[in-house]
């Protein structure tokens, strides 16, 4: 069964995959950053960035992604078709980050709802 991401549960969902703007965040150097969820973990977001063509990686499914990764596993080496990409790990906590859905709404999100293991946010509780 699969389940369609909405701005009501985009929190439960993995975010793998999906195009991302910080928002806001309490360092300033992060806030305006943009681009394409590629991990995650408790704390944080793996944001890949930079892409030459930003249009073809927003429609790249989550194993696109990691083939492209795997043929320049270093950030700042170039693809095979020379596009540079630049990986930026992003804490959730504190920043405020605007996702893009499948269906092209954008879903602006509080970092600290998603501070918790992806697969343990399912059964979190959120206070509306």
């Amino acid at each position: 069964m699969t389940y369609e991401i909405t701005p009501e549960n985009l929190v439960y969902h993995t975010l793998i995959g999906l195009e991302t703007v910080v928002a806001e965040s309490t360092n300033p150097d992060i806030a305006g950053i943009r681009g394409v969820v590629v991990d995650e973990t408790r704390n944080t977001l793996l944001i890949t960035m930079g892409y030459s063509d930003f249009s073809a990686m927003k429609e790249a499914t989550t194993s696109i992604q990691s083939k492209i990764r795997n043929t320049a596993p270093h950030s700042g080496e170039p693809d095979e078709e020379g596009d540079y990409f630049l990986d930026k790990t992003i804490p959730k906590a504190h920043s405020k980050f605007i996702f893009s859905l499948p269906d092209d709404r954008n879903v602006r999100v509080n970092g600290d709802l998603l501070v918790a293991r992806p697969e343990d946010r399912i059964s979190k509780k959120h206070k509306n």
